[in-house]
Protein backbone atom coordinates (compact mmCIF):
# COMPACT_ATOMS: atom_id res chain seq x y z
CA UNK A 1 0.00 0.00 0.00
CA UNK A 2 1.62 3.47 -0.78
CA UNK A 3 0.18 6.97 -0.75
CA UNK A 4 2.07 9.33 -2.82
CA UNK A 5 2.14 12.70 -1.88
CA UNK A 6 3.41 15.00 -4.72
CA UNK A 7 2.00 17.77 -6.80
CA UNK A 8 0.85 21.25 -6.40
CA UNK A 9 -2.61 22.71 -4.52
CA UNK A 10 -3.14 20.45 -1.22
CA UNK A 11 -1.63 19.97 1.99
CA UNK A 12 1.54 17.57 2.24
CA UNK A 13 2.32 18.38 -1.67
CA UNK A 14 5.55 19.67 -2.13
CA UNK A 15 5.90 23.18 -4.07
CA UNK A 16 8.20 22.46 -6.10
CA UNK A 17 7.31 19.33 -8.85
CA UNK A 18 10.90 18.60 -9.09
CA UNK A 19 11.49 18.34 -5.43
CA UNK A 20 13.74 15.68 -4.33
CA UNK A 21 11.54 12.10 -3.04
CA UNK A 22 11.56 10.97 0.70
CA UNK A 23 10.01 7.50 0.93
CA UNK A 24 8.55 6.88 4.75
CA UNK A 25 7.87 3.14 5.29
CA UNK A 26 5.66 2.39 7.89
CA UNK A 27 4.85 -1.22 9.27
CA UNK A 28 1.32 -1.27 9.98
CA UNK A 29 -1.79 0.24 9.18
CA UNK A 30 -2.44 2.31 12.08
CA UNK A 31 1.08 3.81 11.90
CA UNK A 32 0.80 3.98 7.84
CA UNK A 33 -2.62 5.95 8.18
CA UNK A 34 -1.65 8.35 11.18
CA UNK A 35 1.49 9.03 9.15
CA UNK A 36 -0.30 9.66 6.15
CA UNK A 37 -2.43 11.86 7.23
CA UNK A 38 -0.09 13.96 9.22
CA UNK A 39 2.16 14.27 5.83
CA UNK A 40 -0.74 15.38 3.61
CA UNK A 41 -1.67 17.71 5.58
CA UNK A 42 2.42 19.68 5.51
CA UNK A 43 3.40 21.89 3.33
CA UNK A 44 6.90 20.86 1.81
CA UNK A 45 9.15 23.38 -0.29
CA UNK A 46 11.93 21.16 -1.33
CA UNK A 47 11.07 17.22 -1.04
CA UNK A 48 8.35 14.87 -2.67
CA UNK A 49 7.31 12.35 0.14
CA UNK A 50 5.67 9.21 -0.26
CA UNK A 51 4.40 7.40 2.58
CA UNK A 52 4.05 3.36 2.12
CA UNK A 53 2.77 0.51 4.34
CA UNK A 54 5.86 -2.16 4.58
CA UNK A 55 4.05 -4.83 6.45
CA UNK A 56 5.68 -5.38 9.84
CA UNK A 57 9.17 -7.54 10.65
CA UNK A 58 12.51 -7.63 9.04
CA UNK A 59 11.33 -9.45 5.66
CA UNK A 60 8.42 -7.27 5.15
CA UNK A 61 10.37 -4.25 5.41
CA UNK A 62 13.31 -5.21 3.87
CA UNK A 63 11.26 -6.96 0.64
CA UNK A 64 8.99 -3.44 0.37
CA UNK A 65 11.73 -1.46 0.24
CA UNK A 66 13.65 -2.95 -2.25
CA UNK A 67 10.53 -3.27 -4.31
CA UNK A 68 9.29 0.63 -4.23
CA UNK A 69 13.39 1.27 -4.61
CA UNK A 70 15.29 -0.97 -7.19
CA UNK A 71 12.88 -0.12 -10.15
CA UNK A 72 13.23 3.80 -10.04
CA UNK A 73 17.54 3.20 -9.55
CA UNK A 74 17.21 1.38 -12.58
CA UNK A 75 16.06 4.39 -14.92
CA UNK A 76 18.35 6.25 -12.82
CA UNK A 77 16.05 7.90 -10.14
CA UNK A 78 17.89 7.76 -6.62
CA UNK A 79 15.32 8.78 -3.89
CA UNK A 80 17.02 11.55 -1.25
CA UNK A 81 15.91 9.37 1.85
CA UNK A 82 15.00 6.52 2.87
CA UNK A 83 12.80 6.33 6.06
CA UNK A 84 11.89 4.67 8.57
CA UNK A 85 7.90 5.25 11.10
CA UNK A 86 6.77 3.15 13.52
CA UNK A 87 6.28 2.09 17.15
CA UNK A 88 8.84 0.51 19.42
CA UNK A 89 9.15 -0.85 22.81
CA UNK A 90 11.55 0.48 25.65
CA UNK A 91 15.14 -1.64 26.65
CA UNK A 92 15.95 1.51 28.83
CA UNK A 93 15.31 2.64 32.03
CA UNK A 94 15.23 6.34 31.11
CA UNK A 95 12.60 5.08 27.72
CA UNK A 96 8.98 5.83 28.81
CA UNK A 97 5.94 5.34 27.13
CA UNK A 98 5.36 7.86 24.38
CA UNK A 99 9.08 9.38 24.42
CA UNK A 100 10.88 9.93 20.52
CA UNK A 101 13.65 8.52 18.93
CA UNK A 102 15.65 9.21 16.34
CA UNK A 103 17.99 7.34 14.94
CA UNK A 104 21.13 6.66 12.31
CA UNK A 105 22.07 3.50 14.31
CA UNK A 106 20.60 0.28 14.32
CA UNK A 107 21.90 -3.56 14.96
CA UNK A 108 19.79 -6.53 13.92
CA UNK A 109 19.73 -9.00 17.23
CA UNK A 110 17.47 -11.62 17.08
CA UNK A 111 19.51 -14.02 19.08
CA UNK A 112 18.49 -17.81 21.36
CA UNK A 113 20.43 -19.22 24.00
CA UNK A 114 22.12 -23.07 23.18
CA UNK A 115 24.18 -24.37 26.12
CA UNK A 116 25.22 -21.20 27.36
CA UNK A 117 25.80 -19.87 24.13
CA UNK A 118 23.81 -16.93 22.08
CA UNK A 119 23.26 -17.63 18.17
CA UNK A 120 22.90 -14.56 16.14
CA UNK A 121 20.44 -15.44 13.44
CA UNK A 122 18.19 -14.08 10.53
CA UNK A 123 17.55 -12.73 7.06
CA UNK A 124 20.65 -10.88 6.89
CA UNK A 125 23.51 -13.82 8.20
CA UNK A 126 24.69 -16.01 11.33
CA UNK A 127 26.86 -16.45 13.74
CA UNK A 128 27.71 -17.25 17.14
CA UNK A 129 29.09 -15.54 19.98
CA UNK A 130 29.96 -16.89 23.51
CA UNK A 131 28.79 -14.83 25.29
CA UNK A 132 28.22 -10.92 23.74
CA UNK A 133 31.72 -9.98 24.05
CA UNK A 134 33.04 -6.25 24.07
CA UNK A 135 32.29 -4.51 20.95
CA UNK A 136 30.38 -6.72 19.37
CA UNK A 137 27.53 -4.50 19.06
CA UNK A 138 29.64 -1.71 17.63
CA UNK A 139 30.78 -4.24 14.99
CA UNK A 140 27.56 -5.50 13.90
CA UNK A 141 25.93 -1.75 14.09
CA UNK A 142 24.16 -0.01 10.59
CA UNK A 143 25.40 3.66 10.98
CA UNK A 144 24.16 6.22 8.68
CA UNK A 145 27.27 8.66 8.25
CA UNK A 146 24.98 11.24 5.66
CA UNK A 147 26.00 14.95 6.66
CA UNK A 148 22.36 16.04 6.36
CA UNK A 149 20.79 12.92 8.46
CA UNK A 150 23.94 13.74 11.27
CA UNK A 151 22.15 18.09 10.84
CA UNK A 152 18.65 16.64 11.15
CA UNK A 153 19.48 14.38 13.89
CA UNK A 154 20.90 17.48 15.89
CA UNK A 155 18.09 19.36 15.43
CA UNK A 156 15.50 16.91 16.42
CA UNK A 157 17.63 16.48 19.70
CA UNK A 158 16.97 19.83 20.66
CA UNK A 159 13.35 19.16 19.63
CA UNK A 160 12.59 16.04 22.40
CA UNK A 161 13.85 13.46 20.14
CA UNK A 162 16.01 10.91 21.98
CA UNK A 163 19.03 10.22 19.93
CA UNK A 164 20.35 6.29 19.88
CA UNK A 165 20.26 2.90 18.53
CA UNK A 166 17.33 0.83 17.95
CA UNK A 167 17.45 -2.99 18.26
CA UNK A 168 15.55 -4.80 15.58
CA UNK A 169 14.49 -8.73 16.21
CA UNK A 170 11.41 -10.55 14.44
CA UNK A 171 10.96 -12.10 18.38
CA UNK A 172 8.79 -9.99 21.29
CA UNK A 173 10.33 -9.06 23.66
CA UNK A 174 9.17 -9.66 27.23
CA UNK A 175 10.48 -8.87 30.67
CA UNK A 176 12.13 -6.17 32.39
CA UNK A 177 15.39 -7.98 33.03
CA UNK A 178 16.08 -9.59 29.60
CA UNK A 179 15.28 -6.30 28.03
CA UNK A 180 17.60 -3.89 29.96
CA UNK A 181 19.82 -6.58 29.31
CA UNK A 182 19.47 -6.93 25.59
CA UNK A 183 19.84 -2.64 25.95
CA UNK A 184 22.83 -2.96 27.97
CA UNK A 185 24.25 -5.53 25.24
CA UNK A 186 23.40 -4.20 22.07
CA UNK A 187 23.24 -0.47 23.62
CA UNK A 188 20.47 0.20 22.43
CA UNK A 189 17.64 2.59 23.77
CA UNK A 190 14.51 0.73 22.20
CA UNK A 191 13.63 -2.98 19.86
CA UNK A 192 11.32 -2.94 17.31
CA UNK A 193 10.54 -5.43 14.45
CA UNK A 194 11.24 -3.17 10.88
CA UNK A 195 14.49 -0.68 11.61
CA UNK A 196 17.05 -2.34 11.60
CA UNK A 197 15.72 -3.90 7.69
CA UNK A 198 15.01 -0.88 6.67
CA UNK A 199 18.67 0.53 7.74
CA UNK A 200 20.13 -2.98 5.90
CA UNK A 201 18.64 -2.66 2.56
CA UNK A 202 19.51 1.12 2.13
CA UNK A 203 22.54 0.45 3.55
CA UNK A 204 23.83 -2.31 1.59
CA UNK A 205 21.32 -3.71 -1.03
CA UNK A 206 20.01 -0.16 -2.41
CA UNK A 207 23.97 1.47 -3.11
CA UNK A 208 24.02 3.54 0.51
CA UNK A 209 20.92 5.61 0.32
CA UNK A 210 20.85 7.81 3.14
CA UNK A 211 18.28 6.75 6.06
CA UNK A 212 17.42 7.23 9.14
CA UNK A 213 14.03 5.84 11.90
CA UNK A 214 11.71 7.43 13.66
CA UNK A 215 9.84 5.57 16.52
CA UNK A 216 7.50 6.33 19.34
CA UNK A 217 7.99 4.20 22.35
CA UNK A 218 4.80 2.33 22.72
CA UNK A 219 5.61 -0.11 25.86
CA UNK A 220 7.94 0.46 29.05
CA UNK A 221 10.26 -1.70 30.54
CA UNK A 222 7.08 -2.98 33.35
CA UNK A 223 4.43 -2.90 30.38
CA UNK A 224 3.09 -5.69 28.09
CA UNK A 225 1.95 -5.95 24.54
CA UNK A 226 -1.50 -5.42 26.21
CA UNK A 227 -0.77 -2.30 27.68
CA UNK A 228 1.00 -1.43 24.25
CA UNK A 229 -2.71 -2.16 22.14
CA UNK A 230 -4.75 -0.17 24.41
CA UNK A 231 -2.35 2.92 23.67
CA UNK A 232 -1.51 2.36 20.14
CA UNK A 233 -3.91 4.35 18.53
CA UNK A 234 -3.11 8.02 20.91
CA UNK A 235 1.05 6.66 20.04
CA UNK A 236 0.48 6.87 16.60
CA UNK A 237 -1.35 9.98 16.24
CA UNK A 238 1.60 11.29 17.93
CA UNK A 239 4.21 9.42 16.03
CA UNK A 240 2.17 10.89 12.69
CA UNK A 241 2.37 14.71 13.94
CA UNK A 242 6.43 14.22 14.49
CA UNK A 243 6.79 12.53 11.83
CA UNK A 244 5.97 15.46 9.88
CA UNK A 245 7.68 17.97 11.81
CA UNK A 246 10.56 15.93 11.17
CA UNK A 247 10.19 16.01 7.49
CA UNK A 248 9.82 19.37 7.64
CA UNK A 249 13.24 19.81 9.23
CA UNK A 250 14.73 17.76 6.48
CA UNK A 251 13.08 19.93 3.85
CA UNK A 252 14.54 22.47 5.30
CA UNK A 253 18.33 21.10 5.52
CA UNK A 254 18.05 19.09 2.52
Amino acid sequence: MATCLTGGGEGGRSTDPAGKEVLVFTPTPNEYQAVKRRVAETAFSNIKVRVLESGPGKINAAFKMAAEVLPGLARGHRPAFLVGAGTAGSLNLEMASGDLIASTSCVISDWRMEDGRASQHGAYGQFVYEPLSAGLAESIALNCLDRTASRLMEHLGAQGFKRGRLMTSDTFVAGREHKLSLGRDFAALACDMESGAFAFTAQNLLGGLPWFNLRIVADSLDQSLADYFSMEIDLVEILGARTAEALQALDRLI
